[in-house]
């Protein structure tokens, strides 16, 4: 494990492939994606670089079976992404839950009073009280980027395990004391989807359409997965990658226009990647 992350610490961007190619030898793909979704968590800050790339490797697993043998080559990207984004002071954060006193309050009222006074200590004691069931709690007052990241963390979270499931939870909650104030979306997916087309795919025109995806959990059945071509992920914030894994649950007569605009912005569109350490 030391041999992958140590060029994902020094950002030795150039080492990252050989690094996971050679750690598949030994393990599998599937413990190279767990691995890298682990920095990725333990690499976060609440930058824009650093949501999207916690962000990048739920995407990247979602589209695991649509991308075939180039999967591992997505791994890459996502692992040269969290290590492009991780802050150069940042100090491995704490994995274990603060001491709670007993009968602490635990209730949904005492999330949302934490949060609106944005007193951290106190988010982090009510998430060590409900670790282990905090997820309807969470969504239910998570907006904006908290939503994106709760609904990420949430679902990460049995595919990551129990070790370190507070440190993954603990990510919406920071969210929610950044920022969680945004209102939740009006427009209907059809206007939103209009707007992305018409802005050739920029970048808050597509965050839209997340935001639809994580509030509105579609209930309608998923076509088919897209693969991606993997790509400096840093370039649109993850953009092109995360729509991938959203298109299919759009209705089938959006995705092609959708795509269409996303891929067009990474193409055409302004690039990210000098912001990458910011």
């Amino acid at each position: 494990m030391n041999a992958l992350y140590e060029p994902l610490i020094e950002r030795d961007l150039a080492a990252v492939p050989a690094a996971a190619q050679s750690f598949v030898e030994s393990h599998s793909v599937d413990e190279l994606w767990v691995a890298v979704a682990r920095f990725a968590v333990l690499a976060y800050a609440p930058s824009q670089h650093g949501k999207r790339a916690v962000m990048a490797v739920r995407a990247a697993h979602e589209l695991r079976d649509a991308m075939g043998e180039r999967w591992l080559d997505l791994i890459v990207e996502c692992a040269r992404y969290a290590a492009e984004c991780r802050q150069p002071w940042s100090e491995p954060p704490l994995l274990d839950p603060p001491e709670i006193a007993a009968g602490s309050p635990s209730d949904l009222d005492e999330l949302r009073s934490a949060v609106a006074s944005k007193d951290r200590p106190r988010a982090e004691r009510w998430l060590a009280a409900r670790v282990e069931d905090a997820d309807d709690d969470l969504r239910a007052i998570a907006r904006g980027d908290a939503l994106l990241l709760t609904d990420t963390v949430l679902t990460l979270a049995p595919l990551l395990g129990d070790k370190g499931r507070y440190a993954l939870l603990r990510i919406a909650i920071w969210e929610m004391l950044a920022d969680n104030s945004e209102e939740p979306l009006s427009e209907s997916l059809d206007t939103i989807i209009e707007e992305v087309i018409k802005t050739h795919g920029a970048i808050e025109s597509v965050r839209k359409v997340f935001l639809w995806n994580a509030a509105c959990q579609p209930a309608v059945a998923p076509t088919a997965r897209r693969p991606v071509t993997p790509y400096r992920l840093a370039r649109d914030y993850a953009q092109t990658l995360l729509a991938h894994a959203v298109a299919c649950h759009l209705p089938a007569v959006d995705v092609d226009p959708f795509l269409a605009a996303v891929h067009e912005n990474l193409e055409r569109g302004e690039g990210y990647e000098e912001w990458s350490f910011a």
